[in-house]
């Protein structure tokens, strides 16, 4: 009659592997034949679950672009194109409306006198630009000056105004994924999909699985499960809109690549780390056996192969190991079955 451990263990504990071996007595006997099979050695350190994800290198989700323009479409970028601050997103009437950062959308035409967060943004942009503003939420003289001068730089009309027709506020630099219209059409509707320049790993997941993966997360990725793996962070967790039962949800990764050349797309796997139990003994699991009333015990091989079962109280476990308390020392050898 064979015996199986098989426990799990609250949150963040880990959980028992299967462990099938014939029942042995988990009282100290010694056996006098010397063992030469297959043994593994009693680990002291600590010991960490953790759990790899699958998941794909890429830009993330896009967000769409809506053109707010007056006029007819007559040049667009080509999807992958990375667009920066002031250079154009797309042109209307050959008159390129330019890329400025920022997250409150264009809703009004700025000009003198206005109040708000989308003067603020727009006194960062000319800031950033080299122009003499001051970075407050009022468009006064000196932003009305800056408007002229950039105005005249760029060979357009010196109003001092600035509309939709000239300027969109995007979240920082840009990637184009892709173009939604076409030259010759109305500058209205999703001109552009646009997304971070910045490469993620997004990996989908359970809700439950998610737990581990919060915003904030430190982890490592790996790209096409080859070379050293990359400090990452989780900073996005949303629901899989393509899932209609609502248990999964994405997760975004982001990660230092260094001056690594990466692929422009490929499988990535992300390594989230538990619980740590630090300072114990462990055992591969295989090495643990169940015996009568519950109690577990290892076969311990001498130097000159003789095995003594030795009776340990199995704990924490993870990565394939059990921690266990008992008779037992770091560098011990144990029986693990072939």
């Amino acid at each position: 009659m064979s015996a199986c451990l098989v426990a799990a263990l609250g949150a963040g504990a880990g959980i028992w592997a299967v462990v099938d071996q014939p029942e042995r007595s988990s009282a100290s006997t010694t056996h006098d034949q010397a063992y030469t099979g297959p043994t593994a050695t009693v680990d002291k350190g600590d010991l960490t679950d953790s759990k790899v994800f699958a998941g794909t290198l890429g830009y993330g989700a896009p967000t769409g672009l809506t053109g707010a323009a007056q006029g007819t479409l007559t040049w667009l970028p080509t999807p992958g194109d990375v667009i920066g601050r002031d250079a154009p997103l797309y042109a209307v009437d050959e008159r390129p409306v330019r890329s400025m950062h920022g997250t409150i959308p264009l809703w009004r035409s700025l000009e003198r006198g206005l109040k708000g967060g989308d003067v603020r943004q727009l006194n960062e942009n000319l800031a950033a630009l080299g122009y003499d503003v001051g970075l407050d939420e009022t468009f006064g003289p000196r932003t009305q000056r800056a408007v002229k001068r950039w105005q005249k730089a760029r060979g357009q009309e010196t109003t001092g105004v600035l509309t939709a027709n000239d300027i969109a506020f995007v979240a920082g630099d840009v990637r184009v994924a892709s173009v939604g219209l076409a030259l010759g059409q109305p500058a209205s509707g999703e001109v552009l999909q646009l997304t971070s320049t910045k490469r993620i790993v997004v990996a989908t997941v359970s809700q439950r699985e998610a737990e581990r993966l919060a915003v904030g997360t430190s982890v490592s990725v790996r790209i096409n499960g080859a070379g050293e793996p990359m400090p990452g962070q989780v900073t996005d967790v949303t629901p899989n809109t393509s899932d209609d039962g609502g248990a999964k949800v994405d997760v975004s990764v982001s990660f230092d690549a260094g001056d690594r050349q990466l692929p422009a797309a490929a499988s990535a796997q992300i390594d989230a780390q538990g619980t740590t139990e630090q300072g114990v003994l462990s055992v591969p699991v295989a090495a643990l056996a169940a015996g009568p009333g519950g109690k577990y015990s290892v076969d311990v091989v001498g130097k000159d192969g003789t095995r003594k079962r030795v009776a340990v109280v199995p704990g924490f476990t993870a990565d394939g190991r059990v921690a266990v308390t008992g008779e037992l020392s770091a560098g011990d050898r144990v029986v693990v079955p072939s």
